[in-house]
């Protein structure tokens, strides 16, 4: 889906219902419903059974669907919690200090965000909504002060800011902003420049850059320092390409259909060193050693194209097609983990046209098929 930073919550949700895939693909095998137009995911532990259950915003229906995993691939539990409107993304995190996943959806039709806090056993009650947050589309929980305590940095789309909500005893409370580049998308943390301190990463949709924010030790950020990318950067994943100790980046640009890959210095700088061809339109992007050789891969997800692409890292800062998956869906965000806890990584899908979660088991060797046709117990 590609829209620029003005366009409004209910077009962006007709371009949702137009950007299914063309047929010809496998059908997305079993799948677990999400409620209408899931946007993002979001992946933990949320009752302590040390397999990874799964959030997921659905956009156009007030909602985020709550789903336990089985320890097999499956799930065996699936529970809707009222949001605001036009829900968007979730993040997850302790949020009142008391051990337990909380998990917060960013309200982007609203202007809210809803706070639930988990209970330790996959469940959640007692919301907490927050007004006066205009255009929130994405949030990552983050310690901006260093109190021990997570805050949450919400990016604004219409605002072109990061706005910080400081935590106050597990309550979110608006505080400073940081001007960014033109229409914000998602934002990320990471430690750039290796000094302890959480860094931010946000891509701008409007002038096509990341806009970098390097921490300080007094909780704040300096200014915003625009890296140059692709057109329409999505999602971002943080880490080790070549394995000298300094955090790269490589983002899902959708509208060059590429991922576009960054070599990190240790000291914040992050400089260009190649580009993925992908299919049409990428946005979901997750990176995880899915061959089982130790440098990380990368998976990237389509919406148009119904083809992902997984790139095998080779330890040194580059990457090599790997095998693909071929699948009737249009996949707009995913995460990997391990879902069967047989060692392997595994990968956990949203299907935006299939109003559903598709969950697909790897072999360890960098492929992958759904649960049920891949001797899923």
């Amino acid at each position: 889906m590609r829209r620029g930073p003005g366009v409004t919550f209910a077009a962006l949700l007709v371009a949702a219902a137009l950007a299914a895939p063309p047929g010809g693909a496998h059908g997305p095998g079993a799948s677990e419903p999400t409620g209408l137009f899931p946007h993002a995911i979001a992946v933990g532990d949320l009752n302590g059974d040390g397999v990874p259950d799964v959030v997921v915003p659905a956009a156009a229906e007030r909602k985020v669907t709550v789903l336990i995993s089985d320890g097999k691939g499956g799930f065996v539990g699936n529970d809707a919690y009222p949001a605001g409107i036009g829900p968007t993304w979730v993040e997850l995190g302790d949020f009142n200090g008391d051990g337990k996943l909380d998990l917060v959806v960013t309200n982007t039709g609203g202007g809210t965000l809803t706070l639930y806090y988990g209970d330790g056993a996959g469940r959640f009650g007692h919301p907490q909504e927050i007004a006066g947050v205009r255009g929130p589309v994405s949030a990552v929980a983050v310690d901006v002060n260093h109190d021990g305590l997570l805050d949450l940095v919400v990016a604004q789309a219409g605002e072109s800011r990061l706005l910080v909500l400081e935590n106050r005893g597990g309550r979110l409370t608006p505080g400073v902003s940081y001007p960014v580049g033109r229409g914000p998308h998602i934002v990320s943390r990471a430690d750039l420049n290796r000094d302890g301190l959480p860094d931010l990463l946000v891509g701008t949709f409007a002038r096509h850059t990341i806009s970098v924010l390097l921490g300080r030790r007094d909780g704040t950020f300096l200014d915003a320092r625009e890296v140059p990318t692709g057109r329409f950067p999505h999602y971002m994943v943080v880490g080790d390409w070549n394995r000298d100790g300094h955090p790269d980046l490589a983002v899902a640009c959708a509208g060059d259909d590429a991922v576009v890959v960054y070599q990190g210095d240790g000291t914040g700088d992050l400089r260009k060193t190649g580009t993925l061809p992908t299919e049409a339109n990428p946005h979901g992007l997750a990176g995880a050693d899915v061959h089982g050789d130790g440098p990380v891969d990368l998976v990237v997800s389509t919406r148009s194209a119904g083809i992902h692409s997984i790139f095998l890292g080779d330890g040194r800062g580059g990457f090599k097609p790997g095998p693909r998956i071929r699948l009737d869906a249009d996949i707009i965000a995913l995460a990997a983990a391990d879902l069967d806890r047989d060692g392997r990584i595994d990968l956990v899908m949203v299907s935006a046209s299939h109003h559903a979660v598709l969950a697909y088991r790897g072999d360890g060797q960098g492929r992958f098929a759904p649960f049920h046709q891949a001797g899923g117990r």
